[in-house]
């Protein structure tokens, strides 16, 4: 897939990322790379036309923003900070995306039928477990995918202190010490 799709959203995080803190500036020279593809990791677990995504803790829009881009049908975007929220909007106006932008903590979300959650670098699997468990009451049968760092594996042992869940990993191209973990039939223990 062509990213050129992404250059005016690169351009406005570039331009945005000068006044808010959006991304790290040390990894603005490979935003392509570093943000975008690996946003578009969990485009292979989506059905674009069909789920309903919820995307908890958007920040700069990675990966929910970069997923409605592409394509995707029935993205929320859940982020409680006000500065982040009106450049999110700003994308949304620029693209013209049917996407819906919630300014508020996952836990005063009235959204409550999402068939997939995602998450880039937001809590740890434990916290993203409860935010999907609130967020798909109605659904009940939610996938997670998770875009995870190095500490996966401690946080997937913590998380099944308290949850139960299926779960697969699959390495990521773009990072080294990164993956998308996707979870499945989760419930509290």
């Amino acid at each position: 897939m062509s990213t050129e799709v992404f250059s005016d959203f690169i351009d406005e995080l570039l331009k945005w990322n000068k006044s808010i803190n959006l991304v790290q500036e040390s990894t603005t020279s490979s935003i392509q790379d570093r943000h975008i593809l690996n946003s578009l990791l969990i485009k292979p677990h989506l059905d674009y036309a069909k789920d309903v995504i919820v995307d908890i803790g958007s920040g700069a829009g990675f990966p929910g923003l970069v997923l409605a881009i592409d394509g995707a049908k029935n993205v929320h975007l859940v982020e409680p900070t006000g500065k982040k929220v009106v450049f999110l909007n700003h994308i949304k106006n620029i693209y013209k995306l049917p996407l819906h932008i919630h300014e508020c903590r996952w836990q005063d979300l009235k959204l409550s039928n999402a068939t997939v959650v995602t998450s880039r670098a937001f809590a740890s699997l434990t916290n993203l477990l409860e935010a999907m468990s609130f967020v798909s009451r109605e659904t009940k049968e939610a996938s997670g995918i998770f875009l995870k760092g190095a500490k996966v594996k401690e946080e997937i042992v913590e998380a099944k202190q308290n949850w139960n869940f299926d779960m697969e990993v699959f390495e990521s191209p773009t990072h080294e010490t990164g993956c998308v973990l996707k979870v499945s039939k989760v419930s509290r223990k």
